[in-house]
């Protein structure tokens, strides 16, 4: 099997990752915080250590601000609900923004008085940063949710000069970091801005499953969606209001985080190396599809993931989508989660696109194999 479907879970995992949830299964590991025993202390140690592994891959922010969620999906929408307080909210976004950003907005702007509107964006779904820059100078906005990377088209955002912008301007941002983590090093915020990056292990950090996180900057401090209980204040009806109790409520996943921990230590140590490989695969991949006639290219050649994103010129991707999956090739074929992304790229009336995302563990051998297929499913 060629796997190309990491931008929705990766495979294969770091090395290590397997055996360290196995010895966390078979290991006597009881429940964080609740107990002074020894199991107890060990469970709270792996969460301590993955927190701390955790600022060398991402903008570092203090250990009690990285929260741990089941998803980037949970993170996002504590961080975008938790904001909206019952008044009059303006959000920026883009339209390139996936369902886990896209349903929250939508169904607030249903039941509430959000209204939300789209920032100006080129034809692969890249951020014009001088409509931002004017959007955020001309108008009151009381949050700017944003993708640092698309799911569908890979185009990157440029993160720290909007994330710059939107502390100039005093407005909290929520950033959907899930396709960059692993993939790219973003740099550290500037020490004024106020928001939360949101993001899951399972994918270019090579992590399980069942594991998010949504890391917070500044001030800014969402209700939580979930209360529960925390081992802390534990006489108490009452959340606790400090961090990172106020948001995680209930056992975490400690068998998977100890797999996280051991990945995200893997990553880091072999960042560049993994990089490289994942770069030129991906390089081999988007210029055999763009020679072949009857593509169209969903993403350019600069500023983007892994990600290599394809649809038809005719007809809808259907058959090439079936072609790929009898010949044992694994990409994710539709709309990937994303409406506003294929109505922008006009994708729709195509079936949407095939995504073929690459993990440093493809070869180029794999890439000129698809190649291969590609044309033989649309010239014979």
């Amino acid at each position: 099997m060629i796997y190309l479907d990491n931008a929705a879970t990766s495979w294969p995992k770091a090395p290590g990752v397997a055996d360290a949830v196995a010895k966390a299964l078979s290991d006597p590991l009881g429940n964080v915080g609740r107990s002074a025993h020894a199991p107890a202390l060990a469970s709270s140690q792996i969460l301590f250590e993955c927190r701390k592994r955790l600022q060398s891959i991402m903008p570092p922010t203090a250990l009690e601000k990285t929260v741990f969620t089941m998803n980037a999906t949970e993170a996002l929408n504590v961080a975008i609900s938790g904001s909206i307080v019952g008044k009059k909210i303006r959000v920026l976004t883009t339209r390139m923004e996936h369902n886990a950003v896209a349903r929250v907005l939508h169904h607030h702007s249903t039941c509430s008085d959000l209204e939300y509107e789209f920032i100006r964006c080129d034809d692969f779904g890249r951020v014009d940063i001088e409509d931002f820059h004017k959007r955020l100078l001309d108008a009151k906005y009381d949050l700017v949710v944003f993708t640092a990377a698309s799911n569908v088209s890979g185009a990157i955002n440029p993160v720290r000069e909007m994330v710059m912008l939107c502390a100039e301007a005093g407005v909290p941002f929520v950033i959907d970091g899930a396709q960059v983590m692993g993939e790219l090093l973003l740099e550290p915020f500037v020490e004024s801005a106020r928001g939360a990056l949101c993001f899951s292990l399972h994918k270019g950090l090579l992590g399980p499953t069942g594991v998010g996180v949504m890391a917070l900057y500044g001030d800014f401090a969402p209700r939580p969606l979930f209360h529960g209980g925390t081992g802390s204040r534990s006489d108490s009806e009452v959340q606790p209001d400090f961090l990172p109790d106020r948001y995680e409520s209930g056992t975490p996943p400690i068998h998977a985080l100890a797999g996280v921990s051991v990945a995200v230590e893997y990553v880091v140590s072999h960042f560049d190396d993994l990089a490289r490989t994942r770069n030129r695969c991906a390089d081999v991949l988007y210029h055999g599809l763009s020679a072949i006639d009857g593509l169209r290219m969903l993403c350019d050649g600069k500023d983007r993931t892994s990600v290599v994103s394809v649809t038809v010129n005719e007809g809808t991707i259907g058959e090439l989508s079936r072609h790929l999956y009898a010949m044992d090739v694994a990409v994710r074929a539709g709309f990937h989660c994303a409406p506003w992304a294929h109505r922008h790229l006009g994708t729709t009336n195509r079936g949407g696109a095939i995504r073929f995302s690459i993990s440093p563990f493809n070869t180029e051998q794999e890439m000129e194999d698809v190649i291969r297929i590609v044309k033989e499913v649309l010239h014979g």
